[in-house]
């Protein structure tokens, strides 16, 4: 009896033996990481494995992530994810980046740009006992967070600005 249930049991354990697939789409991308960031990607991967994150580039900075509505931010070491649109540790102090707005060009040609009224602000007040008012610079890639996830995630009421 354990003549055929030593081979068996090799058998059953030689068939949970993985294989390397090295085509994976999710292997990292092959090549240096670029220093200038994109407004906007769409997982927070391409982030992560495209463009640098360091002490000395791009600390601070805040990319959209669009498939999560969410904002990413450098901490000097990595990316990470913002929490309601707090910045990540290491940043508390930082001077809030400003991304650039949206260019679009029509059929004319002529190159728009959908820039807000200066002071124009964008905010979220979140109810509750721990509750408070995120405000941001409209057309920030925070601003953008914010609506975003509002009403849907933070369950607050999107409004122009906070009250002082």
């Amino acid at each position: 009896m354990r003549k055929l249930i030593l081979p068996i049991a090799a058998i059953a354990m030689a068939s949970f033996v993985a294989c390397s697939d090295d085509s994976s789409p999710n292997a990292p991308a092959a090549g240096p990481k670029q220093d200038t960031l994109p407004a906007s990607v769409d997982k927070f991967f391409d982030l992560d494995n495209n463009y640098t994150c360091s002490q000395t580039v791009n600390k601070c900075a805040t990319v959209v992530v669009t498939g999560y509505s969410e904002l990413a931010q450098c901490n000097g070491a990595q990316w990470d994810m913002q929490t309601l649109g707090n910045p990540v540790a290491g940043c508390e102090n930082a001077a809030p980046a400003t991304n650039p707005p949206a260019t679009d060009t029509p059929a004319t040609g002529t190159p728009t740009t959908d820039t807000p009224a200066t002071g124009a602000m964008v905010s979220c007040d979140v109810p509750g006992v721990f509750g408070e008012c995120l405000e941001y610079p409209a057309g920030s890639a925070e601003a953008a967070a914010i609506e975003a996830q509002c009403v849907s995630v933070m369950m607050g009421t999107l409004g122009t600005g906070c009250a002082k």
